[in-house]
């Protein structure tokens, strides 16, 4: 019995601490940055558009590929300075911004979840407008995931035209969950590919096409975006899937680890072809931390179940 009496004390004090401890993550102060890329299509500059997209009733950033950072279909090879202007904390327009020291040749946005307690945000061209007054390029081709139209439906491919590409990262640990609509045309779907880490391409060869099958059978070299993208197969944490039973369409969810960079690839699922970018997308990130307490909490419980169970045994 007094065995029985020290294991529930030993128990609640675990939980309590437990308790308190998540009670002082909740509290923290929690900081999100979104970072977008001010070009258009072609590496146009867009830094100074006040212009909100949606107004005509048609999207009016349409075009072809976005998030060019060395100028449009360019080459960071022999250029040390990338010519797109940013919107971020720092400011609006100013040149070198580039998220978390990226170093490749093509991206669309940033964004960063600090405080310790994870958080929520959006990236949209809404968001910027609401952040820096600039109404960033924030949307995709309705095919550059997965175009039924190039392949049918069993071997469909996405299009590498308008992917977009972003980069997540938190100083927490904890479930990140994104979640996709589009802005003005209801019933918009969108797939993902997320990798661990960033591509340090030189150039983006960015009209071909991706994703054959979209991972219907499993991870493949199909499932990585190439056009001299650095990614491996090693390096995808989560990925949508295509086909007669898709799965992680619009909504996926992928463990992050505190400090670490990600590559969120987003393009429309078999909403029309690749060059199509008629629609502005939403994308709400969220971060739920996954408290050290926790763990501990685990570690403490089964170290008593095993003491008692070891003298139970003796």
């Amino acid at each position: 019995m007094n065995q029985k009496t020290k294991l529930a004390k030993a128990i609640a004090l675990t939980l309590a601490g437990t308790v308190l401890t998540i009670a002082n993550v909740s509290s923290a102060t929690a900081g999100t940055e979104t970072m977008y890329n001010l070009t258009t299509s072609g590496g146009a500059d867009n830094s100074t558009n006040t212009s909100n997209p949606t107004t005509g009733g048609t999207w009016a950033l349409s075009g072809g590929t976005d998030g060019w950072l060395y100028g449009g279909n360019g080459s960071s090879a022999g250029t040390s300075t990338s010519i797109a202007k940013w919107a971020n904390n720092q400011g609006v327009g100013a040149e070198n911004q580039t998220p978390f020291g990226y170093t490749g040749a093509h991206l669309n946005w940033g964004l960063e979840i600090t405080g310790g307690a994870g958080g929520s945000a959006e990236i949209s061209t809404n968001d910027s407008f609401s952040r820096y007054g600039i109404y960033a390029d924030v949307d995709t081709a309705k095919g550059a995931w997965s175009d039924v139209n190039n392949g049918g439906a069993t071997l469909a491919k996405g299009w590498r035209h308008d992917l977009d590409m972003g980069l997540f990262k938190s100083d927490t640990s904890g479930l990140v969950t994104l979640s996709a609509q589009g802005i003005m045309q209801a019933g918009t779907e969108f797939g993902f590919t997320i990798f661990k880490g960033m591509s340090n391409n030189t150039s983006y060869f960015h009209h071909g096409s991706w994703n054959s099958t979209n991972n219907a059978f499993g991870l493949s070299t199909n499932s990585l975006p190439e056009g001299s993208t650095t990614f491996t197969q090693a390096d995808i944490v989560a990925y949508s899937v295509g086909g007669a039973t898709p799965s992680n369409i619009n909504t996926i969810s992928f463990d992050a680890i505190a400090g670490e960079v990600y590559t969120i690839a987003i393009g429309g699922y078999r909403n029309g072809s690749w060059g199509d970018t008629n629609d502005g997308y939403a994308l709400n990130v969220s971060q739920v931390p996954v408290p050290a307490a926790v763990w501990l909490m685990g570690s403490a419980l089964l170290g008593l179940t095993g003491m008692r169970r070891k003298k139970q045994s003796i």
